[in-house]
């Protein structure tokens, strides 16, 4: 039988997540962290079950909302990009670790210590390793979404539905891997009026669009720019 893969568990910790920029600083947003435990249970019938392993796939699926904004009328919904990021663009940096070294982060921290890897310096060469031996280990996956304060267009999620200095784009992230129930979903909400961050806000839980969009809630997070993110909603 050949090697399987399992995803044991996965999440974003609050202590992986690390805004960046700023009022007057750009691009501004959050960089974070997908951290998930593998275990690869060894092939059953050695080299007869070849050197590949069988893994689940990466499901980053982000739907992202843009707002305008004009002076008379206030914010209003322009549209949405969706899609599985991962699926759409598997060689961008961000998915790295998994798309090109996920067999070889097994020799670096947070892992480590296995004898076996420890001259190996190739991801294949890691791969048919594990595949005969089996071993459980730790793999990150980092995405920094931000947004420039003066507009722009572009990102890995397709390009921006609002381009002028007057903005909110809001993603609501959804993270897994296909077969596997565990899910990591959290909501990033950036957004900017004539060039100056007002929005920097991320939560670190699936949120229901009706309280992102509320005018309340909208309005609290404007009035907590300048202190620290608890990452709660």
């Amino acid at each position: 039988m050949k090697a399987t893969m399992e995803i044991l568990n996965l999440a974003v910790f609050n202590s992986n997540i690390t805004p960046y920029g700023g009022p007057g600083v750009s691009p501004a947003g959050h960089a974070f962290k997908l951290e998930f435990n593998v275990r690869v249970t060894k092939r059953s019938m050695g080299g007869l079950s070849g050197e590949g392993v069988d893994c689940p796939a990466l499901e980053w699926n982000e739907r992202i909302e843009w707002f305008d904004h004009k002076p008379a009328t206030g914010w209003y919904y322009v549209g949405e990009n969706t899609g599985n990021m991962y699926a759409r663009n598997p060689a961008s940096n961000t998915f790295f670790n998994w798309h090109s070294a996920r067999y070889l982060n097994a020799k670096y921290p947070p892992n480590g210590g296995t004898p076996g890897l420890a001259t190996i310096n190739d991801d294949k060469a890691a791969k048919h390793w594990i595949a005969a031996n089996g071993l459980t280990w730790t793999i990150y996956i980092k995405d920094v979404p931000g947004m420039g304060l003066a507009g722009g267009s572009g990102g890995g999620g397709g390009a921006s539905l609002v381009t002028g200095p007057s903005r909110r784009r809001v993603i609501y992230f959804d993270l897994g891997f296909s077969g596997n129930p565990g899910r990591a979903r959290c909501v990033q909400i950036l957004e900017t009026l004539n060039g100056a961050l007002t929005i920097r806000k991320f939560i670190n839980q699936q949120y229901p669009k009706a309280q992102v969009d509320s005018p309340g809630n909208l309005a609290r997070w404007r009035a907590q720019l300048n202190l620290a993110n608890d990452y709660n909603p």
